[in-house]
């Protein structure tokens, strides 16, 4: 699913020109995370990313009429970017198991699982950019504007609606008991992203904490509480290990380029 910049102005524009603009703030957007990916959020002003782009600060606020407003698009297309790629393995995921022959019970557990594993994967693969998508969701702290952080809450949710569907499947397949499903994806998403956050912590003693192995038995532990089968979820996780359903073979400079070719 492609990424559509928010934007009003181009409510007032022509297809042609609205098209142009689209393809000028991805361009600001590349650039942006590549600032920060190089030299640090800290390091984000407008004026360096006019510079960037051989633009005046004054053409650069037609696009974005302020910085929360230019971090909050770049956080929002990497989130849809995740989904995307979320979305592509689980579908890869379902056609190998269909094609083995898997019950459909066994395969909405499976994409619940691919879903999980995806989001650590980013998170370990591409540190700088998950940091950047998940700041504002993860910290008490409100960097964002509440205009421009219910936009990027809007664009998560949509992510996690994913989710919960998947999880609603397995309910329908009698994999899981009934519950409700848009909880249990937040409940999934807010241990992961608990897991991930501690991360800084298990550099000084990486011997000791595994937080990929802790995410993995985090995700099969609440598919067990709620209602599925302890060995089949084993097998679930085993089979994307094996198979590498989660593994990132893009940098997410390139996956958010896909995502908005």
């Amino acid at each position: 699913m492609l990424h559509e910049i928010s934007n009003l102005d181009e409510a007032r524009h022509s297809p042609h020109v609205a098209r142009k603009r689209q393809t000028r703030i991805r361009r600001i957007l590349r650039t942006t995370l590549e600032i920060v990916s190089r030299d640090g959020r800290e390091a984000l002003t407008l004026k360096r990313v006019a510079e960037c782009e051989g633009l005046t600060t004054a053409a650069l606020y037609r696009y974005f009429a302020s910085k929360d407003a230019l971090v909050a698009e770049l956080q929002r297309a990497l989130i849809s970017a995740l989904a995307d790629l979320t979305r592509e393995r689980v579908e890869q995921a379902e056609r190998f198991a269909v094609a083995e022959g898997l019950e459909e019970t066994d395969r909405s557990l499976l994409a619940v699982v691919v879903s999980g594993f995806v989001f650590e994967e980013f998170s370990r693969a591409a540190q700088v950019e998950f940091g950047i998508l998940s700041s504002d969701l993860s910290s008490p702290e409100h960097s964002l504007s509440d205009q421009e952080a219910g936009r990027v809450f809007d664009t998560a949710w949509e992510a996690l609606s994913d989710l919960a569907a998947r999880l609603h499947l397995g309910e329908e397949s009698g994999a899981l008991r009934t519950g409700i499903s848009s909880e249990r994806a937040v409940a999934l998403w807010a241990g992961l992203q608990g897991i991930v956050q501690t991360r800084k912590l298990s550099r000084g003693a990486p011997d000791r904490i595994n937080l990929t192995r802790v995410a993995k038995e985090l995700t099969s532990a609440l598919l067990v509480g709620w209602g599925g089968d302890e060995a089949v979820v084993k097998r679930m996780v085993e089979l994307t290990d094996e198979r590498g359903f989660a593994a990132l073979h893009e940098s997410s400079m390139q996956i958010l380029e896909r995502q908005n070719a």
